[in-house]
């Protein structure tokens, strides 16, 4: 099961342990998000290195960093075909957990689809 929390009508520390949290808030939200990863599960943050860490499982933070003369540069290019991209697999959010698992791999990008639209 998958769940998006809206932290403006909602309280995070209702959801319980979850497999995996995807933050891109930061700060408190980031801090109190820690505490319902359960074993072995993983916080994902793109927002900012995380001060918290879950208890039994582990935290990752990456930065993302828009550059929209790179992204226009690489859409000109896969448009005149000098940048080729094999996609593996396209899956839903429900089968991320285990989409990158060494066993489950495909050759190309493996793309998780968020929603049905």
């Amino acid at each position: 099961m998958d769940t998006f929390l809206d932290t403006d009508a909602e309280k995070l520390e209702d959801v319980g342990e979850v497999d995996v949290v995807f933050d891109v808030i930061g700060g408190d939200i980031l801090d109190r998000s820690a505490a319902l990863v359960r074993a072995g599960g993983t916080l994902v943050t793109i927002a900012m290195p995380p001060k918290v860490r879950p208890r039994d499982g582990r935290a990752v933070f990456f930065v993302v960093e828009p550059d929209r003369d790179r992204l226009a540069d690489l859409a000109a290019r896969v448009r005149d075909g000098r940048l080729g991209l094999t996609v593996g697999a396209v899956l839903p959010l429900t089968e991320a957990p285990g989409a990158f698992a060494p066993a489950e791999r495909n050759p190309g990008k493996t793309i998780i689809r968020v929603t049905e639209n």
